[in-house]
């Protein structure tokens, strides 16, 4: 059945036990999950809204078919709403691009204080801007 729509698998995601925290509902539950959150592109909220989900759980449960989808007892608790409902999740993205170093730094007062001036003179909102933009700028000029 490959040409299914959104309400196809909200309807079948509403008629699921939300309570029970079994494996396979947990997967069944995820599957349909991970489907109109990566499929759809439907928003946790949205997801929330359309379902009675809570939000926090739609944010689990959407990682859950990318992390277990070569796992056979997954795949075994999923069969029935991967025959209706295909979907390959290997073709999922899950990864931030945008997010690809955090750094944490610690400064004294004294230097604190620095870094908020600068960050006034520039006109930044924030001190992670004026951090970033002193990097940038520095690395610029090390290249050079």
């Amino acid at each position: 059945m490959e040409d299914y729509t959104k309400e196809d698998v909200i309807e079948a995601l509403v008629a699921l036990d939300f309570k029970s925290r079994k494996r396979y509902l947990v997967d069944q539950r995820s599957y349909l999950i991970g489907i109109l959150c990566h499929k759809f592109n439907l928003s946790e909220h949205t997801v929330d809204k359309l379902t009675g989900v809570k939000r926090s759980r739609v944010t689990y449960a959407k990682r859950l078919p990318i992390q277990f989808k070569d796992d056979k007892l997954y795949q075994q608790n999923v069969y029935v709403y991967a025959q209706m409902f295909p979907f390959n999740f290997d073709t999922v993205n899950d990864k931030k691009p945008h997010r690809k170093h955090t750094v944490i730094l610690h400064f004294d007062d004294k230097f604190g204080k620095k870094l908020k001036t600068v960050r006034d003179i520039h006109g930044h909102d924030d001190i992670r801007t004026t951090i970033r933009y002193m990097l940038d700028k520095y690395i610029k000029l090390w290249e050079e």
